[in-house]
């Protein structure tokens, strides 16, 4: 078990356990009775620098806000620790409210990146105030190749070779943004 007091940061203390426990579960995804997905610790980081690498290539700094509107999966918890790893605030949205709301509350709290299920983006990209919006990234996950995504990319193909830099934070910065 980590201490979390000994780290200034949420995305610090993740990092630490990534490297203390390589060769253990990190994470499990079933779909009902059926396991879909088992990552180490070790395979959990080979999956995330990828896409934390690909966010730092995107001009995704330390502060930059980050939404995520997905269900419960683990593309939301890799998606979540790529934006930790930059330093960025992460605010999970319900996606369960209306594309209309999505995007009031995208605009609310100022997020410049955005994952979404496709299914969701979809509603969104039809919503009457979808010019509107000001996310300058999209990256939309399970979307089928060749569909269009109005400018956004597909999750799994957002991705840079190379380690990404970790970017830490100090324990009075804000790290989540919940109430939305």
């Amino acid at each position: 078990m980590l201490n979390l007091d000994q780290y200034t940061c949420l995305g610090a203390a993740l990092r630490e356990a990534l490297d203390r426990w390589p060769n253990e579960t990190c994470l499990i995804e079933s779909d009902r009775d059926k396991e879909k997905t088992r990552l180490t610790y070790s395979d959990f980081e080979e999956v995330v620098k990828p896409l934390a690498r690909a966010l730092e290539d995107a001009d995704f700094h330390a502060g930059d806000r980050a939404a995520i509107i997905m269900t419960n999966q683990s593309k939301w918890l890799i998606s979540a620790y790529a934006i930790f790893q930059g330093g960025g605030v992460l605010v999970p949205l319900d996606y369960k409210l209306t594309a209309a709301e999505h995007l009031e509350l995208l605009s609310h709290c100022q997020a410049k990146f955005l994952v979404v299920e496709y299914y969701l983006w979809r509603a969104i990209m039809q919503a009457p105030d979808f010019k509107d919006h000001k996310v300058r990234t999209v990256l939309v996950t399970e979307a089928p190749p060749g569909a269009d995504l109005a400018g956004a990319h597909r999750w799994e193909d957002f991705r840079r070779k190379g380690d990404p830099v970790f970017v830490p934070r100090q324990r009075e910065d804000v790290s989540v943004l919940q109430g939305f």
